[in-house]
């Protein structure tokens, strides 16, 4: 099994509080940790894997973090 840790701000701490240890099988990517976690692709404006940008199609590594941010608006 693959453990990831994440940190998502914004709406997306809902689906992921600070530091989460999220288990995946071996061979998961981005768009997997996203659907185990019930985030919707469009939700995301950034997302980085151990400091570098990633896409859905990016494949995590044991132990990574990943951190999650939403898009954001004001004025």
């Amino acid at each position: 099994m693959l453990i990831v840790y994440v940190k998502a701000i914004g709406k997306l701490a809902e689906a992921a509080p600070d530091g989460s240890a999220v288990t995946l099988p071996p061979g998961a990517c981005l768009q997997d940790l996203l659907d185990t976690l019930g985030i919707k692709t469009e939700d995301v404006m950034l997302a980085f894997i151990n400091g570098n940008i990633a896409q859905v199609s990016s494949l995590l590594t044991p132990e990574c973090q990943v951190h999650l941010s939403p898009f954001i608006c004001g004025g």
